[in-house]
């Protein structure tokens, strides 16, 4: 009964998660030394507006690299909903935020992605939208000390990211009325970590270990992600991550890749490329037949599809198929 003892457990993000259920953020350990508190707050999805959204803040404490604490809050903040209907749209927030190179693939086959601070579940199809656009659920999580400055969020790892976000994403289909008849599970660890960064000082090629992938600039930051035959990225940024430069991503599992359906196009993205594709600002996209199956690849924050051929042919190559782009389009 509530208001006796013990106290009943506080539970949040439509009642996915409860206190001291496992992961870290979720325990004592997330407040620090000297204690915290923890609220919520939430709109849950629902079968007549299957869209909502959670926020978990943590008013706590954040160690510094030299020892002290300080007053800090982490806030996550999950949302359900459809991918965007605007294409650019669509590339911008899905690619640039989910598919970098700091993002591993989700364990058990799960479609989506997930980092140290958050990541994105592609729902199954009995939770598309009646346009067919499909359904996904995300987590970002954030810190900010007490004197406003950043601070990242710790979540406790990307193993426990991954089975926050799919507990979210279990109540939130149960809520909106799609849930399959076995639910999501993220029970193995996520073993493809992304590599270290690598830093450039002066123009170098074969980046991410793409042979001829070359920028003109100084102080290159390399990040190379998943390298499977479902995922593939790769992100290449200024120093410290100031400037990104160039975001590639080869996505070929079927329901990861279902979020740029119906944005592709319907001419190949340049005379002799094989497959459709279109550009859109910093962004483009291009689907072809890959060793029997579709394969998307994609290219933000550069319009020099001279890179996006070096990756794609690359790729290609890897995965045994023939190459996307015309001989002379990667330079």
């Amino acid at each position: 009964m509530a208001g006796t003892w013990p106290w009943p457990k506080g539970r949040y993000c439509w009642g996915a998660w409860e206190e001291d259920s496992g992961p870290e953020i979720l325990g004592d350990a997330a407040f620090g030394e000297d204690g915290g508190s923890r609220s919520g707050e939430e709109t849950a999805p629902t079968r007549e507006r299957p869209v909502g959204s959670c926020e978990l803040t943590i008013a706590g404490g954040h160690k510094r690299a030299f020892g002290t604490e300080v007053p800090a809050d982490q806030r996550v903040t999950v949302e359900y909903g459809p991918v965007p209907e605007a294409a650019k749209t669509r590339l911008s927030r899905l690619q640039s935020d989910y598919l970098r190179a700091d993002m591993a693939a989700l364990p058990d086959g799960l479609p989506g992605t997930v980092g140290g601070g958050g990541g994105l579940v592609v729902l199954p199809k009995s939770c598309d939208t009646r346009d067919g656009r499909p359904t996904v659920v995300t987590m970002e999580a954030s810190g900010t000390l007490s004197d406003g400055s950043g601070a990242g969020a710790d979540l406790g790892g990307t193993s426990e990211v991954a089975v926050l976000l799919v507990a979210a994403a279990n109540r939130g289909m149960e809520a909106a009325g799609c849930a399959p008849d076995e639910p999501l599970r993220a029970d193995s660890p996520v073993y493809d970590q992304p590599s270290e960064s690598k830093r450039h000082f002066a123009a170098s090629e074969d980046l991410c270990g793409i042979r001829g992938l070359r920028l003109d600039e100084e102080k290159v930051e390399e990040s190379t992600g998943a390298v499977t035959r479902d995922l593939h990225t790769c992100s290449l940024s200024g120093e410290r991550g100031h400037a990104s430069y160039l975001n590639l991503a080869m996505v070929a599992q079927p329901r990861l890749a279902a979020m740029f359906d119906g944005i592709v196009g319907e001419r190949p993205v340049a005379r002799g490329w094989r497959g459709t594709g279109s550009v859109r600002g910093t962004h483009a996209i291009v689907r072809a037949d890959c060793a029997g199956r579709p394969a998307t690849f994609l290219m933000d924050s550069s319009t020099d599809l001279g890179h996006l051929a070096t990756f794609s042919n690359a790729v290609a190559d890897r995965l045994g198929c023939a190459p996307i782009a015309p001989e002379g389009a990667a330079r």
